[in-house]
């Protein structure tokens, strides 16, 4: 748990906050196309999408502060949707090439009882509470991503 705490704290010094780290986060996964999952606050998650390039472009072509700004307001994901950052729970980057049913089907879900959150939550209640899952076999299928990626 002290390395956890740690980390945590580095991320912050070198982030400045979650947000910071989300929005560094989504650039760089706008930049180089890499699928991912978000998860919300407030709705189900959208799946194995790509951020827009939009986001980075912004960056590339100097933009500047107030343009990164509304862009964080409106990001737009390859399904359609589009969210603020300050909807987004977490961000899963996942592999360009996605999971074969063999991968996710060998995941070992051990680890899923394993107490990783500052209140002692198991890895399967924060996937569960972040992915809004309704089953156990929900779950399942999730945390197998998570560990997967």
């Amino acid at each position: 748990m002290t390395d956890l705490k740690e980390a945590r704290r580095r991320l912050d010094e070198h982030f400045g906050s979650r947000e910071g780290m989300l929005g560094h986060m989504l650039i760089q996964l706008s930049q180089s196309g890499q699928p991912c999952d978000v998860t919300f606050y407030k709705r189900k998650p959208i799946l194995n999408v790509k951020v827009n390039e939009q986001l980075a472009l912004t960056l590339m072509y100097g933009g500047g502060a107030q343009a990164l700004q509304k862009k964080l307001a409106n990001i737009g994901f390859s399904d359609g949707s589009s969210a603020s950052l300050n909807e987004i729970w977490m961000v899963y980057p996942m592999p360009k090439d996605g999971f074969t049913e063999a991968e996710l089907a060998a995941v070992d879900l051990a680890d899923a009882e394993e107490k990783i959150g500052d209140q002692g939550e198991t890895m399967r209640k924060m996937i569960s509470d972040t992915y809004h899952c309704v089953s156990r076999q929900e779950e399942d299928k999730f945390i197998r991503r998570y560990i997967a990626s």
